[in-house]
């Protein structure tokens, strides 16, 4: 490449020290246990989920800075360029992303995401727990930014559902409902009373039609479409299909 005469191995390092520079700060176990504290303490789901998805945030913040910690050694000859260093070293020259970061961060998008889109995925939803642990929750979240989304779905029914233990209902029979909202992320000043707003979602092969509040055709030659602002809580109607005994 036109890199001004540099080699392979130099472009590299750049990039490497680049991307060192950016990765955000680990979490420090004592202050992630205050401030969960002070959002209510573990007693509640969307609590536990905060503290896990930080734990595994935690674990890829840690293998990025050792992985670009070996790669510059290795450039530079102070360790050996093991095969799977060297690969990493193909891969970033390509601006793709290293196998064992990919492994350590998974990330589905439509396309192959190259290592910028990947990064800056990885910086997002560093943010989105740092700012839920220091500012309380957000007023809305951004769903594909977690580890384990079904997890985080499934700690918020259970709230939905304690707080309406006196009327009776049980987590078995809560079933999660979905209402499109008319807004976008930056329209959203506050939280629901109930459930969680969620941003962030795409469609594909049909877009919404926020006048009528329906899905509806794409637009020529564009497969997908942002959803606006989701709002999900739950309701204790019986699951449908059961069958009495």
């Amino acid at each position: 490449g036109g890199g001004g005469g540099l080699t392979r191995e130099e472009i590299v390092l750049n990039m490497v020290q680049d991307l060192e520079g950016k990765v955000p700060p680990n979490y420090n176990p004592e202050d992630t246990k205050a401030g969960i504290k002070a959002l209510g303490g573990l007693g509640k789901p969307l609590n536990i989920c905060l503290k896990q998805e930080i734990d595994r945030m935690q674990k890829v913040i840690k293998s990025l800075r050792g992985a670009c910690s070996s790669l510059k050694l290795a450039i530079a000859g102070t360790i050996v360029m093991s095969p799977e260093l060297a690969d990493s070293l193909d891969a970033l020259f390509n601006a793709k992303v290293p196998g064992p970061w990919a492994n350590v961060m998974p990330v589905s998008l439509p396309q192959q995401p190259n290592i910028g889109v990947w990064f800056a995925n990885m910086i997002n939803r560093a943010e989105q727990l740092t700012t839920w642990l220091k500012n309380g929750r957000p007023p809305t979240f951004w769903l594909t930014g977690f580890f384990n989304p079904s997890g985080f779905l499934t700690a918020s029914r259970q709230e939905v559902c304690r707080s309406h233990s006196k009327d009776g209902w049980a987590l078995d029979d809560c079933v999660n409902t979905f209402e499109v909202l008319k807004q976008e992320k930056d329209d959203v000043k506050h939280g629901p009373s109930e459930g969680i707003y969620i941003h962030g979602l795409s469609l594909d092969g049909c877009r919404w039609d926020k006048g009528r509040g329906a899905l509806t055709d794409s637009e020529p030659k564009v497969r997908f479409s942002g959803l606006p602002v989701l709002h999900i809580t739950a309701t204790a109607e019986k699951k449908k299909g059961k069958i009495g005994r």
